[in-house]
């Protein structure tokens, strides 16, 4: 059976189950939700989750005038949405709820990993069992779906819109803000149903657990403040002593933001690092003077903080910091023709097996497997069987690539 015809199979199959429905959303006509806004509630929620085999959970946060996230709400479903609840963390703390994320019901997400900081920080733990569905419609075909994607295609069901700049710290939060922030865990119980579904017909459940359990357990901690400078796309192209200048002064604002909890560029721009690590002042009035500096980067002592960064930098040797091409491990120039080659078959490849192709490998998942590194995703689990081993073949001579009715297919000998 052809892609497309398989493809096909699996959404009337998709229909059959869901009975091809196109509904209003639940919350129309009335509140879908109870507002949680004390302990007791909290604690109520908690023992109720905590008995539940799993339960849907989403955040909304802001952190666009801090260094971490600021927690605004927590919305949580469970027994097929029956119960749904909007938690005000302005006004009860949610770190109890550590005890049923630690537990053993499943958690069941979609788009989790900012949201698993947000847990982090809150309740010091994060889901024990998660099941993200963003990854898990990876395995379906699909590439990084919203939620209202995999509502529309899987259930028919159209989520309330709503605006991507809404201040969820306001209160009190208006009806449609508040169905909104509901629609967000309605749906996620039944939508990890027919996934779980579609993934066991495909025998990918193991696949998409797997990588959840990668994102799981994925380090959440402070960025290294050393390399922060990477980060600046122009401090990259900086060499000698500028660019050990910018790499203290990236570790400096790095983590002035960290203590501060503010936003780095409300330390120093980038485009003030930059310039200051070309120029490299010795005084506050010559700091003065550079591009993209202002008084509110100077305020409180900071310039002389900036200056004594500026000196730590001179102080290094020129050669103490390798640039940002040389610090990649570079392939032999035999295999360097071989990464575009495989890359343009694995985006067939996942095109044909209806996997989200950024999920089977990336660019750099391909050049980790060529350079040989003992722990490439691609020398591990279902991606070595599927695209690994195969790239060995390929790489060997025991395989070859070949166009067939204007697909790019790889022939074994």
């Amino acid at each position: 059976m052809s892609s497309e015809n398989r493809q096909g199979s699996r959404r009337q199959n998709f229909r059959r189950k869901t009975g091809d429905r196109r509904q209003e959303p639940r919350a129309e006509g009335g509140e879908s939700y109870r507002w949680v806004e004390t302990e007791a509630g909290l604690a109520e929620v908690v023992e109720a989750i905590s008995a539940e085999p799993r339960f849907a959970l989403d955040t909304e946060f802001h952190r666009e005038r801090t260094y971490y996230p600021k927690v605004a709400l927590v919305q949580i479903a469970w027994d097929k949405a029956q119960h749904v609840v909007l938690i005000d963390p302005l006004k009860v703390d949610i770190a109890p709820l550590a005890s049923a994320l630690s537990g053993p019901g499943m958690v069941v997400m979609h788009a989790a990993q900012q949201d698993l900081e947000v847990l982090q920080r809150a309740c010091d733990t994060v889901p024990a069992v998660l099941f993200d569905t963003q990854i898990a419609a990876g395995f379906v075909g699909l590439s990084s779906p919203s939620l209202s994607t995999l509502s529309d295609r899987f259930l028919r069901q159209r989520l309330p819109k709503g605006d991507r700049l809404t201040d969820w710290f306001q209160r009190p939060l208006n009806q449609a803000q508040r169905e909104y922030a509901a629609s967000d865990v309605l749906y996620l119980e039944e939508i990890h149903d027919l996934l779980v579904a579609d993934l066991t017909e495909r025998g990918r459940v193991e696949w998409a657990r797997d990588e959840c359990e990668k994102l799981r357990v994925k380090p959440l901690g402070d960025s290294d403040p050393t390399t922060a400078w990477q980060k600046i796309k122009e401090a990259r192209h900086l060499r000698g002593q500028a660019r050990c200048i910018a790499r203290e002064l990236g570790a400096w604002r790095e983590t002035t933001a960290q203590n501060t909890d503010q936003p780095v560029r409300f330390v120093l721009s980038d485009l003030a690092l930059v310039a200051v690590s070309q120029k490299a002042p010795a005084t506050i009035d010559q700091l003065r003077s550079v591009r993209g500096l202002d008084g509110r980067h100077l305020k409180d002592g900071a310039g002389t903080l900036i200056l004594e960064a500026v000196q730590r930098g001179a102080d290094l040797p020129e050669d103490a910091i390798e640039s940002a091409r040389t610090t990649t491990p570079t392939l032999e120039r035999r295999l360097r023709p071989a990464v575009t080659l495989v890359s343009a078959w694995i985006s067939q490849l996942a095109r044909d097996s209806d996997l989200d192709p950024a999920l089977l490998a990336t660019r750099s998942d391909i050049i980790d497997f060529l350079r040989d590194e003992p722990d490439a995703s691609l020398r591990e689990g279902w991606r070595q069987d599927i695209v690994g081993s195969r790239i060995t073949s390929l790489v060997d001579g025991r395989a070859a690539l070949a166009f067939d009715d204007g697909a790019l297919v790889l022939v074994e000998r």
